[in-house]
This record gives structure tokens, sequence and C-alpha cells, in this order.
């Protein structure tokens, strides 16, 4: 599955963790965006996740990599966040479980990759994977595939190094 993409939209968990050689997952991350690199998979950044960076370290020492495609957030990815959040809001699962504004970030993410046809996307937030992406999955309103950073890249490959 991972062979076959050609791009990715990271979350902030990806690229905090790539910067942070303590982390339990850098080495993980750091398999990932070589593998990313090695394969010329467009990584994405969004201004969403900039935000989020940009609590806990300077951006600038992301985008100092030149490796990220950066983007904002429009018109369209707006719209088509809010439909995703009204599909959403009525499953009182969903609403009990996470904080209104984890959602909002998340969905952002999740239409900014469906607006712009990206295929993919990897985080270690494992509540946005469970309460968002399956019920929207499940109903279709997103085709992207959601890789979880915990798993080891051989081992979701299949393969070992």
């Amino acid at each position: 599955m991972i062979n076959s993409i050609r791009s990715i939209l990271l979350d902030n968990s990806f690229v905090t963790r790539l910067l942070k050689s303590d982390d339990p997952l850098h080495e993980n991350v750091v398999d990932y965006y070589e593998y990313f690199l090695k394969n010329e998979i467009v990584m994405y950044l969004s201004t969403i996740v900039v935000s989020e960076y940009a609590v806990a370290d300077d951006p600038i020492n992301l985008l100092s990599l030149q490796t990220f495609r950066l983007l904002e957030f429009d018109y369209h990815d707006a719209k088509l966040s809010g439909e995703l959040y009204r599909i959403l809001k009525d499953n009182s699962t969903v609403r009990d479980a996470i904080e209104r504004k984890v959602i909002i970030n998340d969905i952002k993410l999740f239409a900014q990759i469906q607006c712009r046809g990206i295929e993919s996307f990897i985080s270690k937030d494992h509540k946005a994977f469970t309460k968002l992406y399956i019920p929207l999955r499940e109903k279709e309103h997103v085709n992207f595939t959601y890789f979880d950073l915990s798993t080891p890249l051989n081992e979701l490959r299949g393969t070992l190094f």
C-alpha cells in the first residue's frame, strides 16, 4: 500500500518527532521521511500543522528542511471541512469522545487532503483515526489512506532492511 503512494500530508505528530531525536518514535519518522525522499513522494505541510508546531518550536526549523510543499487553508478546504464536520457532529460517540477544537483541526486537514487529491496522511493520532477517519471512510466521504507513524516502515512494507 505505501509502495504505491505519490503524495502524503504530514501531521504535527510526524514533523515534531522528525526534529526531536529523543522521542521514542524518532527512528520510525526518520525511516518514513527518508523513504518519502528516496521514492520522490511529495510531502505536504499544511499551514494548520505549522500553527500547531509553532506552539512548541519555531516553524522555520521545519521549513529550513526545504522538502515540504506548504499548503494554505483556502475557501474550498473550509467549505469541505464544514461539510465533513456536519456529517460527524450528529454521531454522539464522536461528539462526546473528542474535544471540538481537535475535531476542527483534524477535519480541516482531511478536507485539504480531499480537495487537493493527496493520496495519504501520516499521524500518530489514534483518536482521529478511530473517531473521525473510520466513520468518514466507511461512508465514502474520504478516500485517502491513513498511516500510523507508530508502525515501523519495514513492518508496513512487509520487508526487513
